[in-house]
């Protein structure tokens, strides 16, 4: 009777232990599930937050594809993008009417009986957005501002997408702050910058498009500034100084001077 007692004894162990190992994988199995999610997500991806404040690069696709029209000039969050889903965000930064097109250009795009792809936008009202959700298939595409005639005008650029498209770069958090603005896609960047007392704060047109840096109060402002072209002032006195583009009045961005 004993020696029974001990053999069903040791059996139970033996199960308890197995179960124990069973429970253990299987909240091995979750970690592994949720953090594969988390890096799938974007949640904890180190290249997100590079240590020490270097710049990282992203696929331009994330998040939505960036595209600003205005007076004159269509640009495209980057020149080239890879193949796949993408979705378009597009603004009219401009002070009349644009709308936004997408064509293949070439022979037969594949995206169905032999035809062109071609997709666009209705017509977008200054400082109305919306989006278009495509998915791209390898070639050059037209890009253009669907106004007939605003692509003579300059509206109208080139979209190269291939499979080893580059990614684009991105500047740390830490670069806002230091004096710089860069004008790009119809936006001031950083729109909004803190700075001493006596910094000299400049601004780069990275745009096709020219822009102007003019205050509300009328304390400063630029030529035209082309493409490339810079403008520089310096803010002796604490306070906030708003401003925007009188060109296309919707970009507006604000140096606050401690």
């Amino acid at each position: 009777m004993l020696k029974l007692r001990v053999v069903v004894l040791l059996g139970v162990l033996v199960v308890a232990s197995a179960c124990a190992g069973d429970n253990q994988t299987s909240t091995d199995d979750q970690t592994e599930s949720s953090s594969a999610s988390n890096r799938a997500a974007g949640n904890s991806s180190p290249a997100a937050s590079p240590a020490g404040g270097r710049a990282t690069r992203i696929d331009p696709r994330r998040g939505g594809f960036e595209i600003g029209l205005g007076e004159w000039a269509i640009v495209a969050e980057a020149r080239a993008i890879r193949p796949g889903p993408v979705t378009f965000l597009i603004h009219n930064r401009g002070t009349v009417a644009h709308g936004f097109e997408i064509e293949l250009e070439g022979e037969s795009s594949g995206h169905g009986s032999g035809e062109l792809f071609k997709a666009e936008t209705g017509l977008l009202q200054p400082g109305e957005s919306t989006r278009l959700r495509l998915t791209l298939s390898a070639g050059v595409h037209k890009i253009e501002c669907l106004v007939d005639g605003h692509d003579d005008m300059g509206m109208e650029d080139l979209l190269d997408v291939r499979a080893d498209a580059p990614l684009v770069r991105v500047p740390p958090a830490s670069a806002a702050g230091r004096g710089r603005v860069a004008i790009a896609d119809f936006e001031f960047a950083p729109s909004v910058v803190e700075v001493e007392s006596g910094t000299n704060v400049t601004w780069r047109n990275n745009d096709p498009a020219e822009h102007t840096v003019t205050a509300i109060d009328g304390g400063f402002e630029s030529n035209n500034l082309a493409e490339g072209e810079s403008f520089s002032f310096t803010f002796d006195e604490p306070g906030t100084y708003a401003y925007r583009c009188a060109i296309h009045p919707e970009m507006q961005g604000k140096v606050n001077v401690r």
